[in-house]
């Protein structure tokens, strides 16, 4: 029991003041698709009813060099992983370890959940299946019949592409011909580097939109027109909050909205509807107008697969308008993907600004010239 409680002692003590970094700001994006590349060493902490099998002499030759194994002995571990997203991720990896003429070699499975991989500080839980095959220094062989281990860890960024990993295990043994009462509780603490390639990574910021300047929208039950520096015809019943964002303002109707999707995705957030609500109730308030739901995003992906998530989020709003009342005739879609942002993508900050969707109105007929951006 008290080696129980020792083992689990310096794992927390290792592990649990990641928990309060968890929320420092987020450091270089690895985005999706990323692959992990570990190497590091440590510690392994041995069972002592496993380390008294090790010594002992009488069922043949012990394991150990000594009667009395040392319960400390060095390890190093080497591991490839990949991270389907910013929270799941899958690895193998390889561990040994040498102590009192007993080798330790480890190959284990696991699979990993991160709190943010894009954050430069984020802890992990890991769950997994190891095998351990133990040799000793007579020649003696054994290994376990199953074995499943859990843990905790953080990764640190020290470098865009590098981070400082830190990981505590505790693996449940069961090992053939070794006779416990219990399933052996080993344990290993790892300090290492990671290093990550691939993903879904920004590209180089594309030419941002000339002739910008700033404007404050405010979110209000009614239709906001442009006009240079002015803007009137504005009746505001319910102010809920202003977003200050970039666009190009010729004498034409547009809105930016400030719509939010699941990540990645066409799904609207529930927080975003009331908004989406407001905006309805203006249109069918003026009748014979002609609209054009405008998607763009961000320069994180491939133009195409932005392109057609640009035109998905457009359509998402358009329908939830024609839900909301809307005629449908007065409506169209369109996505426009990374190619109009209103600011940099070399921020995180910019990048958030230029995913946006847009409400333009349009004439009826054929527009006069391109869109506004």
């Amino acid at each position: 029991m008290r080696n129980r409680i020792l083992k689990i002692a310096v794992m927390l003590a290792v592990c649990l003041p990641t928990l309060a970094m968890a929320q420092q700001r987020p450091g270089a994006e690895r985005g999706e698709g990323t692959w992990e590349f570990s190497l590091g060493g440590g510690v392994l902490y041995v069972d002592g009813a496993l380390r008294g099998w090790l010594g002992q002499t009488y069922l043949g030759p012990a394991f150990a060099n000594t009667a009395t194994p040392s319960s400390l002995a060095p390890t190093a571990v080497a591991r490839v992983g990949y991270n389907f997203n910013r929270h799941l991720g899958f690895s193998l990896a390889g561990a040994a370890a040498v102590g009192s003429g007993v080798t330790y070699l480890t190959p284990e499975a696991t699979v990993t959940y991160t709190v943010n991989l894009n954050r430069r500080t984020s802890p992990f839980v890991l769950v997994g299946m190891d095998l351990t095959r133990i040799s000793g220094q007579s020649g003696r062989v054994t290994h376990t019949t199953s074995s499943l281990h859990a843990g905790l860890g953080l990764r640190h960024m020290i470098g865009e592409n590098v981070a400082l990993r830190v990981e505590g295990q505790m693996r449940f043994s069961q090992f053939k011909e070794i006779y416990l009462d219990r399933m052996a509780e080993n344990s290993a603490i790892t300090v290492g580097l990671s290093y990550f390639v691939g993903g879904r990574r920004p590209r180089e910021a594309a030419p941002v939109a000339a002739a910008c300047r700033p404007c404050t929208l405010a979110r209000v039950d009614t239709i906001v027109r442009m006009r240079r520096d002015t803007i009137v015809r504005v009746r505001v019943d319910t102010l809920r909050r202003t977003d200050t964002v970039l666009v190009q303002a010729p004498e034409v109707d547009q809105m930016v909205l400030r719509v939010q999707f699941v990540t990645d995705s066409t799904r609207l957030l529930r927080r975003t509807l009331p908004l989406l609500d407001s905006i309805a109730r203006a249109i069918i308030a003026t009748p014979n107008s002609h609209w054009e739901v405008q998607g763009h995003t961000d320069n994180v992906g491939t133009p195409e697969h932005n392109r057609i998530l640009a035109q998905g989020r457009a359509e998402a709003v358009l329908e939830y308008l024609v839900r909301r009342g809307v005629d449908r005739s007065s409506l169209t879609a369109k996505g426009f993907g990374e190619d109009r942002p209103v600011v940099s993508n070399a921020t995180v900050e910019g990048r958030a600004q230029n995913r946006r969707v847009q409400l333009r109105r349009r004439p009826e007929g054929p527009p006069p010239g391109p869109p506004v951006r």
